[in-house]
C-alpha cells in the first residue's frame, strides 16, 4: 500500500505544558555553566530555540497506543519492539500484502524493521517564542537500598514550564480505527493520564495536548453529484460526507486485511482541491472533530469486539 495513497488525515496539534517539562538534549556541552541535562534546542526563525522532537513525540504517542492495545488483548495486538525475537521483527514475507496483514496492530500503524509507518509526527515549535519559560532544577540520586541521598550524586537539569507549540500528525492509507486509536491517545494525554518526556515518575511531562483542526483528503476523488468518485479505483462512489479508511477504498481490502465497510457519516463536507482532482473534509470546531472522534471509536469498539469474539 506504501505505492498508493487512497485518504491521508492530517491532525493539526498543539501542545503546552501542565508542569514542567523536559526533554534532554543527546549531550552535555561544554559550558559549566549550563545544566548537566539540557532541553533539546534548533534553531527556529533564525534564533535557537527549544523544540518538541518529532520522533520523541511519535515514541511517546506509539507507547500509550500500545498501552491501550496490550490492555484490551486478544486479536488486538502490540509486539515488543525491542525484542529481537518479536513477530513483527522476524517476518519474511515478501507480499506486502501479507505481510501488512500479518503485522501487529501498532506496528501497522507506527511501522517496524520489516514494514515501513503510516504515520509520521513533525517536530513541534513553539507558536510564540517570546512566551517560552525555561526553569533550572536540582536533583539527587538515591540510594535504591537505604532510601537515602548517595552522597556526591548532585544535578541539575532544565525544565520547560510555559510555551505552547504545534505540529502535525500524518496518517497515510489509513482504517477509521487506526485513526481512532490515535485520536484516544491525544485524548489521554491532554487529560494528563500519561506524560512525556524525562522523569515522568517524579511528576514530570504532564502536557495539554489539543487537536485544533482534522484534514481528511482524498487524492484521487473527483466530486459529482454530492459523491465522491475514485478515478482508477473501480470501487463504488461515496458520498462527500463520508470519512472512509483505506477498506472502502481499494478493491484487495481482503487481502491486506482492511475492514469492510469501513465509513464513517459526519456533518462536514468534503470540497474539491483546487486542480479539479482531489477532494478534502475539513473539521476546525471542536463540535465537528468530536463527532469525526466518535464515530471513528465506534468502529474502533467495532472492530475489537469482533476481535475477541471471534477470539
Amino acid at each position: 500500500m506504501h505505492k498508493r495513497m487512497v485518504n491521508q488525515a492530517k491532525i493539526k496539534i498543539t501542545i503546552s505544558p501542565v508542569g514542567p517539562l523536559l526533554i534532554k538534549a543527546s549531550d552535555q556541552g561544554a559550558d559549566p555553566t549550563k545544566p548537566d541535562m539540557e532541553f533539546v534546542e534548533t534553531y527556529y526563525a533564525g534564533n535557537r530555540s527549544v523544540y518538541l522532537p518529532g520522533s520523541s513525540l511519535k515514541g511517546a504517542i506509539r507507547a500509550h497506543c500500545e498501552r491501550i492495545v496490550r490492555t484490551l488483548g486478544g486479536k488486538v495486538s502490540a509486539c515488543d519492539p525491542l525484542n529481537r525475537e518479536s513477530k513483527c521483527r522476524k517476518l519474511q514475507e515478501k507480499n506486502s500484502a501479507t505481510l501488512y496483514k500479518k503485522t501487529c496492530t501498532i506496528c501497522q500503524i507506527f511501522g517496524s524493521t520489516s514494514i515501513s509507518a503510516r504515520a509520521n509526527i513533525a517536530d513541534a515549535y513553539p507558536v510564540d517564542p517570546p512566551e517560552i519559560k525555561l526553569e533550572e532544577r536540582n536533583g539527587v540520586a538515591i540510594d535504591r537500598i537505604y532510601g537515602s541521598a548517595v552522597p556526591g550524586a548532585l544535578f541539575n537539569f532544565q525544565v520547560l514550564t510555559a510555551g505552547t507549540f504545534t505540529t502535525t500528525i500524518n496518517l497515510k492509507n489509513f482504517t477509521t480505527a487506526q485513526l481512532a486509536l490515535i485520536a484516544l491517545a491525544i485524548r489521554d494525554f491532554d487529560e494528563q493520564r500519561t506524560s512525556i518526556g524525562f522523569a515522568k515518575s517524579r511528576g514530570l511531562g504532564q502536557v495539554n495536548m489539543k487537536v485544533n483542526k482534522v484534514e481528511i483528503h482524498y487524492p484521487t476523488a473527483i466530486i459529482e453529484d454530492r459523491q465522491l468518485r475514485m478515478m482508477g479505483n473501480p470501487v463504488d462512489p461515496l458520498n462527500n460526507n463520508v470519512v472512509a479508511g483505506a477498506g472502502q477504498l481499494v478493491n484487495d481490502a481482503n487481502a491486506y486485511g482492511f475492514p469492510k465497510p469501513d465509513a464513517v457519516n459526519v456533518n462536514v463536507q468534503a470540497q474539491p482541491d483546487d486542480y479539479g482532482l482531489g477532494a478534502t473534509l475539513t473539521f476546525e470546531s471542536s463540535e465537528d472533530i468530536n463527532e469525526l472522534w466518535r464515530g471513528c471509536v465506534s468502529k474502533w469498539c467495532e472492530m475489537v469486539e469482533g476481535d475477541q469474539a471471534s477470539g
